[in-house]
């Protein structure tokens, strides 16, 4: 049986790790479904989402103990950050020379410009903002 505190701790992991997933974009998110539906139906059922967790905790478990300690799951978030950080300077830095460019940098908002000035008039009006996090414009 799982404790209270292992739970506690795992789902704080799993929080966490979803939640930089959510920042980082949607398509992320397609990325821990198909993690997680291991035998590809197109769904998740409980047991694949106790199996992903189970398998981030022991990640994270560094000492194998049961039980996640701060220095280990500040690791954990750390390897995380690292792998994010690795693979969005890897998107940005479209010429692959190992370094972003400002033109490189500044792409991903231009392109966001681009999308909000729905009629094309070089300002974003405040009817153009998207109303919440999830309209995308």
């Amino acid at each position: 049986m799982i404790s209270k505190k292992t739970l506690i701790v795992a789902s704080s992991i799993a929080f966490l790790t979803a939640g930089a997933a959510f920042a980082a974009g949607g398509g992320k998110w397609k990325h821990h479904f198909s993690e997680a539906d291991t035998n590809g139906d197109g769904q998740i059922t409980q047991q694949e989402i106790a199996n992903a967790q189970a398998t981030r905790f022991s990640k994270a478990d560094l000492n194998n103990d049961g039980s996640i300690s701060l220095p280990e799951m500040q690791e954990a978030i750390a390897k995380h950050i690292a792998e994010r950080t690795k693979s969005k300077f890897g998107k940005m830095d479209t010429d692959n020379s190992g370094a972003i460019t400002a033109e490189e940098f500044n792409s991903r908002i231009n392109k966001m410009i681009e999308r909000l000035d729905r009629n094309n008039d070089g300002i974003i009006s405040k009817d153009e903002v998207p109303r919440n996090k999830w309209h995308k414009g």
